[in-house]
């Protein structure tokens, strides 16, 4: 028999074992155990996108949300949404992008309405100094790369390119869990792709339409 390598190339194989690993990567449930309960704690919002089961994360602070969210640079900040940039940029290690968005809110106000393509959010409590620690990291690393700055108007987003590197197993998602556990949260299960990080939250919080 014919040894089925010598009929596919290298990339239909490394194509093929990709899909593997998503279906494996897919296959447990999302759990996100927030912070634990301190006696200084920050308010925050988890925002989940209706496009590929993308999330975000928002400060407040004296009327003004601060969104940040991680990308890759072609998809997010450039908005190149072809399926080909999309497989190629989630199969090979590519430029990351870190987008920012303030935006003035009152408490009576939608929140979703503020952020194009915001299926939900839900606001949770973090340690103040670790949330604060947070955003300073994520201002500093924007400012630091202003001069690389731009402006997606159909996400309404400004980006700047980030010093991590995007790819699939490092996505906008594995970002997200990286500033989530700065925070002292713990996240385990599905990551990959649309990860259900709100229905797996513990303790759950009520949800703002």
């Amino acid at each position: 028999m014919k040894d089925i390598s010598s009929t596919l190339s290298m990339k239909q194989l490394f194509y093929i074992a990709f899909l593997c690993l998503i279906m494996l990567t897919s296959a447990c449930s999302t759990t996100l155990n927030l912070p634990e309960i301190e006696i200084n704690m920050e308010r925050l919002y988890l925002i989940k996108y209706t496009t590929w089961g993308h999330h975000s994360l928002a400060f407040y602070n004296e009327g003004v949300l601060t969104e940040f969210t991680y990308g890759d640079w072609q998809l997010f900040a450039l908005n190149k949404r072809d399926s080909w940039t999309a497989w190629k940029n989630m199969t090979f290690f590519t430029q990351g992008a870190l987008g920012r968005k303030q935006t003035a809110w009152d408490s009576r106000e939608s929140f979703c309405d503020k952020f194009s393509g915001c299926e939900t959010v839900v606001p949770f409590l973090a340690p103040a100094n670790k949330a604060e620690a947070l955003h300073k990291k994520l201002q500093q690393a924007y400012n630091s790369n202003i001069h690389t700055e731009v402006y997606n108007p159909d996400e309404q987003v400004y980006f700047v390119k980030y010093d991590v590197t995007y790819w699939g197993f490092h996505n906008c998602n594995h970002e997200l869990v990286d500033w989530l556990e700065f925070m002292g949260a713990d996240v385990s299960g599905k990551v990959f792709y649309k990860p259900d990080f709100i229905g797996g939250m513990k303790p759950k919080h009520p949800l703002i339409q």
